[in-house]
């Protein structure tokens, strides 16, 4: 029998956010000030037209809490890192479905994990779709990309080592944290939807702890750091 290592996997972590009712009820209440005109240059998300700042509202401040303990889960348990770091929120936003518009595939550049918090998710909402951009298993680099559509499709059976795209349906009060590295976005699930998918969306960057800067790797706290204008 041949063995097989199936190397390099990306790991997604799901988990349902307690009291979302509440956190949902209170993010309502200011939604008003994170609303947003949707134009061609900013159609899906706030980010660009809003201050991405929505978790320096006090009354989430116990929603972003939870938010970084499911991060520590992730990064400590799941991922296995030393207990090191400091975790910082740097930007959240909106993100909006409500047509058949989609994001593209896109990474946040500018931080370590990234986490989308589902608010509200009608019938046939989008799903969040991720794509690998070293499928090195698909061989040909067009030998997985067109999904069926046609009698050329060189892959008898998709499958997870040899697709180079996964996607996940949004549920309601569930937060999803993934590499901000990772290239991510939506695709329209059905032109039968109606209502409004909302998620808050957010970047997190991981600070070596004050007893670990002699680590080569790794941010030091901005209070180090010396600020030039």
């Amino acid at each position: 029998m041949p063995q097989i290592y199936n190397a390099f996997p990306t790991t997604i972590f799901v988990e349902k956010i307690s009291d979302h009712e509440k956190y949902k009820k209170r993010f309502y209440e200011l939604y008003p000030k994170y609303d947003y005109e949707e134009n061609d240059i900013s159609n899906t998300v706030s980010e660009g037209q809003v201050d991405p700042l929505i978790h320096l509202e006090p009354t989430l401040d116990p929603l972003f809490q939870e938010i970084v303990d499911n991060v520590k889960v992730y990064v400590h348990d799941v991922l296995r890192f030393k207990n090191i770091f400091n975790f910082v929120i740097t930007k959240t936003w909106l993100s909006r479905m409500r047509d058949d518009k989609y994001i593209p595939f896109h990474i946040h550049s500018t931080s370590h994990i990234s986490f989308v918090y589902y608010l509200n998710t009608p019938k046939n909402s989008h799903k969040l779709s991720f794509q690998n951009p070293h499928c090195t298993n698909s061989l040909f680099a067009t030998s997985t990309s067109d999904k069926g559509r046609y009698e050329g499709n060189m892959v008898e059976e998709y499958n997870d080592l040899n697709s180079s795209t996964f996607f996940l349906h949004p549920q309601e009060g569930f937060i999803l944290l993934f590499p901000s590295g990772l290239p991510h976005g939506t695709e329209t699930v059905s032109q039968d939807f109606n209502g409004e998918r909302l998620a808050i969306v957010g970047d997190l960057t991981l600070i070596l702890k004050k007893e670990y800067l002699h680590y080569t790797n790794g941010y030091v706290d901005q209070k180090y750091w010396r600020k030039y204008e």
